[in-house]
């Protein structure tokens, strides 16, 4: 039987699904150019939006390829004649079974690779800011989930260091992920006021940087390094000694006197761990 795409269909596949529609159309190789393109579009608009681009000052390049690549279609099939065989790619089964398997690799190299999260709050700031998207590494820290659906569970076998930042399931209520930096390991004595800290019963170094505003900044070092604290100083802060039980760890916000964090809540059971901060875009 003669075939030739249905014009709408193509031009609505090439608008919301790009390599689909270039499938549905005989056109493989295009597929694949555009698959790369909508990535690289995707991954620049999330750069922007980590970076306060507001999306008012710009067309968001994933709506450019989207447009490009429908109007492409659109003009491809203007063009075509009725052929008399099709690809398998292109058939019904074809298209979905490439979509299904593309749908396969995306969930699960969110769910056990690497998955972007967008920081909600000031509480690790200024590390990270509101708004900011951190890319976690999660293979080997158990708890494998995306889009808030658990999909699997392991062991932890990653070796945890004071001053990883995690991601994890908030105790109180693990449907919400929160951001901290690891302070005391299981085992671990911690004690805490004003800003100062001791684990073990040894003060870890801090070093006075800046002044902005009401707040003073210290650049603090723990096992991954350096990295920069928040201190208001207008406020007592909260003081204490803890021992970290097993199977625990106690975190803490880098704006220490504006982080709901260990101080109040307690303990972060391993198993919550989604996994740690590897990058920021």
């Amino acid at each position: 039987m003669d075939w030739k795409p249905n014009k709408l269909l193509a031009v609505l596949l090439g608008f919301f699904l790009q390599p689909i529609g270039m499938l549905y159309i005989n056109r493989a190789k295009l597929a694949v150019v555009y698959f790369f393109l909508a990535v690289m579009a995707g991954g620049l608009d999330l750069w922007l939006s980590s970076n306060h681009v507001s999306g008012s000052e710009y067309v968001p390049f994933t709506l450019i390829i989207m447009s490009i690549c429908a109007t492409h279609i659109y003009y491809i099939v203007r063009g075509l004649e009725l052929v008399s065989s099709r690809t398998w790619y292109s058939r019904w089964y074809g298209l979905m079974s490439i979509l299904m398997v593309l749908l396969l690799v995306t969930v699960s190299f969110r769910t056990f690779l690497y998955e972007p999260f967008r920081m909600p709050s000031s509480s690790m700031s200024p590390t990270l800011i509101p708004g900011n998207v951190l890319v976690t590494s999660k293979w080997g820290y158990g708890n494998y989930s995306t889009f808030g659906v658990s999909l699997a569970k392991g062991k932890l076998s990653k070796v945890l260091q004071r001053g990883d930042v995690l991601v994890f399931e908030y105790p109180k209520d693990r449907s919400i992920n929160y951001v901290k930096r690891v302070i005391g390991l299981p085992g671990d004595s911690v004690e805490f006021a004003k800003g100062l800290l001791a684990i073990n019963g040894r003060a870890v170094a801090r070093e006075y940087a800046s002044t902005e505003a009401e707040f003073e900044l210290y650049n603090e070092a723990l096992d991954t390094g350096v990295y920069t604290i928040k201190l208001m100083m207008s406020r007592p802060g909260v003081n204490g000694l803890v021992r970290v039980p097993k199977g625990h760890v106690f975190v803490m916000g880098d704006n220490r006197d504006n982080s709901n964090d260990s101080r109040y809540w307690g303990f972060v059971p391993l198993e919550n761990i989604v996994g740690k901060m590897m990058f920021v875009l």
